[in-house]
Parts: structure tokens; C-alpha cells; sequence
């Protein structure tokens, strides 16, 4: 039910429609703040969640570089002891003996040059 107050006098009239238009500019800015607040709430969120997005995709090619540097890593290992295996002083020499029957000069077999300067 309505409160059915009498007014008695304009002056009482006026100060009642002043209030009622004053409470519903007051309803009117409050609504608007609640619905900034939330739309800024809202917005924060949807940024914070675009951001653990980019770090979890960052953390994801990381870990995929990582692995792949892992696997180059390997690679290089294994090229190096190759290079290591045909480079070799001692494996050189072994190979000359066995398969080129080559050995070192005996004492007869050195010939000195004689260089005049």
C-alpha cells in the first residue's frame, strides 16, 4: 500500500518533489557507479587473464626451446667426439701402421739438408 500522507501546505508540496527528484538523481549515480565499478572489474580481470594467457604461451615455447637445445646439445656431443675419433694423434698413427704398413724413420733413413745461409 502507498503511504497516503496529506500535505498541507505547498511549501511541505515542494520540498517532497525536491526530495524525490534529489533521491532519484542520487538512485541514478549510484546505479551508473555500480555499473562502472563492474565493467572495471570485469575489464581488469579479462586483461589479468590475457596476461597469464601470454605467460603460460611464453612458458610453453620455452620449454620447447629448451628441449631443442637439449637435443642440439646432444648432436654437437656426439659430432665432437667423431672429430675427436678421426682427429686423434693415436688413432692417425694406428691407421698408418695397419692399413699403410707406414712406420717411424729408422736412424739410416734420415737424411739431414745442409743450408747455407
Amino acid at each position: 500500500m502507498k503511504n497516503n500522507k496529506k500535505i498541507k501546505n505547498i511549501n511541505e508540496y515542494r520540498k517532497v518533489k525536491k526530495n524525490k527528484h534529489k533521491d532519484r538523481k542520487q538512485k541514478k549515480i549510484k546505479k551508473e557507479i555500480v555499473v562502472l565499478l563492474f565493467i572495471a572489474s570485469v575489464s581488469i580481470i579479462v586483461i589479468n587473464l590475457c596476461g597469464y594467457s601470454k605467460i603460460s604461451q611464453l612458458k610453453y615455447e620455452i620449454h620447447y626451446l629448451k628441449k631443442d637445445l637439449r637435443q642440439k646439445e646432444v648432436i654437437l656431443e656426439q659430432l665432437k667426439s667423431e672429430l675427436y675419433a678421426k682427429t686423434s694423434t693415436e688413432q692417425i698413427e694406428q691407421e698408418a701402421k695397419e692399413k699403410l704398413n707406414m712406420d717411424y724413420p729408422k736412424e739410416n733413413q734420415i737424411n739431414y739438408i745442409d743450408v747455407d745461409s
